[in-house]
């Protein structure tokens, strides 16, 4: 989400170089040509797929619906949708939801939209 800068003394660093470090983050070393790089730490934006399932109160077949909510961690994304269910229906994170995803829905840290 956000991006952070620090300057490192790197002489004969050539081209841009790209390092990806775990899931979280990534950094991006930058030749400025002056004898210093610039370090560029970048979080990842990813979310969760959640699925609701509702069991009808006559009874019949559940009915289920997906939402996509943008925090990473799937126990507080659960949390966020079942803060709207009713008792009837039933939170479950399905699995993550890629970074671009989350940016080509347009959410913002910890919104949702259903699918």
């Amino acid at each position: 989400m956000g991006v952070f800068s620090s300057d490192l003394n790197m002489p004969g660093m050539g081209a841009p170089q790209h390092f990806p470090v775990k899931r979280a983050a990534e950094i991006s070393l930058h030749h400025r040509g002056n004898g210093t790089a610039s370090v560029l730490y970048q979080a990842m934006a990813n979310g969760q797929v959640v699925l609701v399932t509702t069991e009808p109160l006559g009874g019949g077949a559940p009915v289920r619906s997906l939402y996509y909510v943008a925090e990473q961690d799937a126990a507080k994304a659960e949390a966020i949708i079942a803060a709207m269910m009713a008792p009837n229906e039933r939170v479950e994170a399905w699995g993550p939801l890629p970074e671009p995803a989350v940016k080509a829905l347009g959410l913002k840290p910890g919104d949702f939209t259903r699918g």
